[in-house]
């Protein structure tokens, strides 16, 4: 595998996964019963999505906080690298503004370190910092529509660039960018909600890390880039919850039939949490709450025909994307695998025997006392 891949920059595999499974919604599901015990704190219900995605997981826990608080002030504030993912999150985002208004939404291209005080650690990079303040007009979702739209011309074509870390090849950001949204009708009422440039920093009630990191790589990683940063920017009572693939399923077992020695999900709950005990300082440990995992199944998509009726060459070839995207096999297995065309017996088998093809999630929730 080459040092710098990153599987989950593959656009086409990403889309087509979210498209063929109902991993979002069964994930905003399992977040219902954490929303509904949320207690806001003046000015503003803070939320913050550590990676948006298409948006799908976001928007669905926008809508349960507009059912449990529909008058409170909402911010949201989320990161994506993705100019793609930004743009398919712009899209869902007016029907928001429209049934919640006093809502303040924040994206950002930074790093986990740097998104909830969005503030990038880089001085060079900082001082080009592209803050972008938009003042929705009008009262409908295609008066929101329209105006969302002609961001994606106007700023985030130019502004959303990314360039390759000379460290380790990952992607980042070129320049700094933040948008801030919000409805113009509502800016009084949003005053003390509404981020200024250089004073963006908020501790949060409810993080959402889904599927934040890659499965492979150590606890001591996951927690110093990812968990350990969203830890310390909770507020007092707010929840950190982490979602990621933890496999043990039907679609893992694709995988192990093709490369036995493939292991995806070296670092679980249990020797993340083990890590956080070990490494953080005693008087934080104290404010810290570790809940129990759970365990979250999600499904393939499939018409009942598609499965009963011999397995259609759609159904194989999505049940392949969603089991080599969930593990994250290289683009290189997945090529060699495929001139060999022996996977296609292997998923269509798997499927059989199961009716379908479902995955594991593992889920658990670090509160702030």
């Amino acid at each position: 595998m080459k040092k710098n891949f990153r599987f989950f920059d593959n656009r086409q595999k990403y889309l087509l996964f979210v498209t063929t499974t109902n991993e979002k919604n069964k994930i905003a599901d399992a977040l219902k019963p954490i929303v509904q015990k949320l207690k806001p704190k003046f000015p503003a219900l803070k939320i913050f999505d550590a990676g948006m995605g298409d948006g799908s997981l976001l928007m669905n826990v926008m809508r349960q906080c507009h059912q449990k608080m529909p008058q409170i002030p909402l911010l949201v504030s989320t990161k994506e690298i993705s100019m793609e993912d930004v743009r398919l999150g712009l899209e869902k985002l007016p029907d928001r503004f429209v049934e919640h208004k006093n809502t303040v939404f924040v994206i950002s291209n930074l790093n986990y370190i740097e998104s909830t005080s969005l503030k990038s650690n880089d001085k060079n990079k900082q001082k080009k910092m592209n803050w972008k303040i938009v003042k929705l007009k009008g009262d409908s979702s295609l008066d929101f529509s329209n105006q969302l739209r002609r961001l994606n011309q106007e700023f985030l074509s130019k502004k959303w660039q990314i360039e390759r870390n000379p460290k380790n090849g990952n992607p980042t950001y070129k320049e700094p960018s933040v948008i801030v949204i919000y409805r113009k009708d509502q800016e009084f009422s949003l005053k003390n909600v509404i981020p200024k440039k250089n004073n963006g920093k908020n501790s949060y009630d409810l993080i959402i890390a889904s599927q934040p990191y890659r499965s492979r790589i150590p606890a001591e990683k996951k927690v110093k880039y990812v968990i350990d940063p969203m830890i310390k920017s909770l507020d007092n009572r707010g929840k950190l919850v982490v979602v990621h693939a933890c496999g043990n399923d039907p679609g893992s077992k694709i995988i192990k039939k093709i490369w036995p020695k493939e292991k995806p999900f070296p670092s679980l709950y249990g020797s993340i949490i083990k890590y956080i005990k070990n490494n953080t300082e005693k008087e934080i440990l104290k404010k810290l709450k570790f809940n129990k995992k759970q365990t979250i199944k999600y499904v393939l998509r499939a018409l009942p025909n598609e499965i009963s009726g011999g397995i259609a060459t759609s159904l194989i070839f999505s049940a392949w994307n969603a089991a080599v995207y969930v593990n994250q096999i290289s683009d290189e297995q997945i090529m060699s695998a495929e001139r060999k065309k022996y996977y296609q017996k292997v998923v269509k088998d798997i499927v059989n025997k199961n009716k379908g093809l479902y995955f594991n999630n593992e889920l658990f929730v670090i509160e702030k006392k």
